[in-house]
């Protein structure tokens, strides 16, 4: 007869358990390994998608867009020229016959004594007529130049008035600045306690920015000079001298415009890489299964991105352009077409991909169906997910909680047995039948 009083209840009991839980644990192993599958998946997605959109949005700025222009001008050390996207090509002369400057106005009888020894208010004013803001310091508890500096520099009020001190051989000059430039911007003083702009020096005069273009004469408050032509910003420096102008000339900047474009192109050819390796049905020997094969949402994605990329915006298409898909739909560019289409017409680029009608914007409405953080689709897709990872989590309890259950009820039976099998064989000894 067998002797069963050796058996081990602990071992046999966890062996008939996990045998009980077998096929739900296959199945839950399954389902997590797809689920994971799909959750790296999902993660390298969006990925590419935000960073896809990133791109896009750095090259749809408000005024510098796919198209790049450059400057050059026929003196250094009068200005520092720039053009954006929406500049035109073109030459202009430029006369700078005088530079804008801002106020500053200095008190040299000002002393710490005078500070402290006088009494009422000093009242402040920049600018003339209905603009002009006014701050009043109180100077009765006034110790030092430097308080009333203090004073005027922290008040709440102040509407661009910069306080400060000047030492020079052992005097002290309290000197006021206009923070801005230009005639409007003009200080004056006044109060009871008698230090009005009579009192003061002219350090630096308010002086507007006088500019000629031929026969036409132009002021500005500053020396940056933003709306005189079209897309391009003029940083005054210097004047230029009698009847030798600035010459500034805008044109198309070929190289720049290029690599604008082919970071479009890299940018577009990294998205389908990643959505090909997610989609792909790996119908082939070496080709592994994508996460997504066969899924309708990221058909439904890709698909949406060639036909914006098709359609027709400020009536050009990117093909008219020299960008065009292979047969594994990754854009390529033919840089010929491209130079000829440039120079013929600039503009007409940036018509095609940037502002609020261009092909950028469309994209981006486009991925903002599946990126938006409220409702888009990646979202609904993720919530999907977190309820499948739930309910694993919930069916792995239970299997747990089976399979404790399962081996306290299989080590009480093994243990009784062997107790009882201990027992018998003890009784059969006694009667020499062991």
């Amino acid at each position: 007869m067998a002797d069963f009083s050796s058996i081990d209840p602990q071992t046999l009991a966890q062996q008939l358990a996990t045998y009980d839980i077998m096929s739900m644990q296959n199945q839950l192993k399954t389902k997590t390994a797809t689920m994971t599958s799909q959750k790296k998946a999902l993660d390298a997605l969006k990925t590419a998608l935000t960073d896809f959109r990133s791109a896009m949005t750095g090259l749809n700025g408000t005024s510098d867009g796919m198209l790049k222009n450059a400057v050059s001008m026929n003196r250094e050390g009068i200005a520092n020229v720039t053009a954006n996207s929406s500049a035109l090509k073109g030459t202009y002369n430029i006369e700078v016959e005088q530079l804008a400057s801002a106020h500053q106005i200095g008190f040299d009888a000002m002393t710490d004594e005078s500070i402290k020894n006088a009494t009422g208010t000093m009242d402040i004013t920049l600018g003339e007529g209905k603009s002009a803001k006014t701050i009043t310091v109180n100077l009765d508890d006034m110790e030092s130049l430097s308080d009333l500096t203090k004073a005027i520099n922290g008040n709440k009020d102040n509407p661009g008035i910069t306080a400060s001190l000047i030492r020079t051989d052992g005097k002290i000059m309290l000197m006021l600045s206009s923070d801005e430039s230009g005639e409007k911007n003009k200080i004056t003083v006044g109060g009871s306690a008698g230090f009005d702009s009579a009192n003061a020096k002219e350090i630096a005069k308010a002086s507007d920015s006088i500019i000629k273009m031929g026969e036409m004469t132009f002021t500005n408050s500053s020396n940056t000079l933003d709306k005189l032509i079209d897309g391009v910003t003029i940083e005054l420096t210097s004047l230029t001298e009698k009847d030798k102008p600035l010459t500034i000339s805008v044109g198309t900047d070929s190289a720049g415009t290029k690599e604008q474009l082919q970071t479009f192109v890299d940018a577009y050819n990294t998205l389908q890489d990643t959505l090909t390796k997610l989609t792909k049905s790996g119908s082939g020997d070496d080709e592994t299964r994508g996460a997504f094969a066969g899924d309708a949402t990221m058909s439904s994605l890709d698909r949406e991105l060639n036909d914006v990329m098709r359609q027709v915006f400020g009536g050009k298409r990117m093909s008219d352009f020299g960008i065009t898909a292979d047969k594994d739909g990754k854009l390529e560019i033919d840089s010929k077409k491209l130079d000829a289409v440039i120079k013929a017409d600039p503009q007409k680029l940036n018509d095609l991909f940037n502002g609020k009608q261009g092909m950028l914007t469309a994209i981006d409405k486009s991925l903002d169906r599946y990126l938006n953080s409220t409702n888009g689709l990646l979202k609904g897709r993720q919530e999907v997910l977190d309820r499948q990872q739930k309910d694993i989590d919930t069916k792995t309890e239970a299997m747990n909680a089976r399979f404790e259950s399962s081996q306290a009820r299989y080590l009480k039976q093994f243990t009784q047995l062997q107790k009882a099998m201990a027992q018998m064989n003890n009784t059969m000894g006694m009667f020499g039948l062991a």
